[in-house]
């Protein structure tokens, strides 16, 4: 009984180890360290793998901006009415899941990139479709309750190739701090009449626009497959970017200096200022009551080109109608920088 109870040595428990260990390799067990363990192991998504570093992103998503600003101002001279255009998203995906989201009552447009190979895609609604028609043919360009399933009259379709064409003329100067392009419109149809031009599987980057005009919304998209991204990759980056930026008079300039967005009349809005009133009051409202504006008599009020606040001014008169005197202009932030004061003559 005292030899079971005796406590081994420090010799004879290392010993012990030993046998356990050359049993286990020999078993084809090995130990599994704590440290191994305790690694973060990183999920790989196979279906949206990731093609481009985050430094290409951006580079792609300042490009995009730069394809915003010009779809507003190639929009607003076909139109001869203001268009406000923004990119909304930079989304990554595969093209049968962008076609999904497209989904059939769209009209898509096949770019040729030329003289990079492969096509981009651009889409929008039939009912965004059918309110430019309307524009194009002298109407105001509301939204048309019209039959969705249905292919384009040939008559139609020439329009809708017009607008088409600003799409793609609108990658020209931002896709320029990339590459040199001359994008050509291929095709245009329908969703359910597309042909298959880029594998279902096929990575793709698609830029998301929200497009403003006539007092409503629609949304524009551009999908760009991972074939024509491939071949620009190298140029996107940062220092690439900086270098390759537009210099001199922008495009906006060239083109108003060209007379092409001259034709267009813009409404404008001088607003005094806004108020909250109580449902109950404004039911209820005769005349001699005042209603506070949250501006002082002091502050500027401000002006609105389109949908966009654009000036500050002061109101008064003119030659016994109502006026206003610009004095600033207006970031995007809502804050006014005032002109510089005139020498007085």
């Amino acid at each position: 009984m005292a030899a079971d109870n005796a406590a081994l040595s420090q010799r004879e428990i290392e010993a012990l180890r030993m046998v356990e260990t050359d049993r286990e390799e020999r078993d084809g067990v090995y130990p599994v360290s704590s440290k191994a363990s305790a690694r973060r192991i990183k999920p790989y998504d196979f279906r949206h793998p990731e093609k481009l570093s985050k430094e290409q992103i951006r580079s792609l998503q300042i490009v995009q901006q730069g394809v915003a600003t010009s779809l507003a101002q190639n929009l607003s001279a076909r139109l001869r009415s203001p268009v406000d255009a923004k990119l909304s998203a930079i989304e990554r995906s595969i093209y049968e899941e962008y076609m999904s989201q497209v989904g059939p009552a769209s009209v898509l447009a096949f770019i040729d990139m030329s003289p990079l190979q492969g096509y981009a895609v651009a889409a929008f609604g039939l009912d965004v479709g059918y309110s430019i028609i309307d524009r194009l043919l002298g109407g105001r360009g509301t939204r048309v309750m019209a039959n969705v399933d249905r292919d384009l009259s040939d008559i139609e379709t020439a329009l809708i190739r017009h607008i088409a064409t600003d799409i793609s003329q609108s990658l020209v100067e931002p896709w320029g701090r990339i590459t040199e392009l001359t994008p050509e419109v291929a095709d245009v149809a329908t969703g359910s009449s597309a042909v298959q031009v880029v594998p279902p599987s096929e990575f793709v980057i698609t830029a998301w626009y929200e497009v403003r005009y006539a007092e409503q919304t629609g949304g524009i998209s551009i999908c760009f497959p991972l074939t024509i991204l491939e071949q620009i990759m190298p140029s996107l980056t940062g220092h690439t970017m900086f270098e390759n930026r537009p210099r001199g008079d922008s495009a906006e300039q060239e083109r108003v200096s060209d007379g092409q967005l001259m034709p267009v009349t813009v409404p404008v809005r001088a607003v005094l200022g806004e108020g909250r009133v109580q449902a109950v009051d404004l039911a209820h409202l005769t005349e001699g009551d005042v209603i506070l504006l949250d501006r002082d008599i002091d502050e500027p009020m401000r002006v609105f080109i389109g949908n966009t606040e654009r000036f500050a001014a002061m109101p008064g008169t003119s030659k016994r109608h109502l006026a206003f005197e610009v004095s600033g202009l207006v970031d995007g932030d809502g804050f006014v920088t005032p002109f510089p004061l005139r020498a007085a003559s």
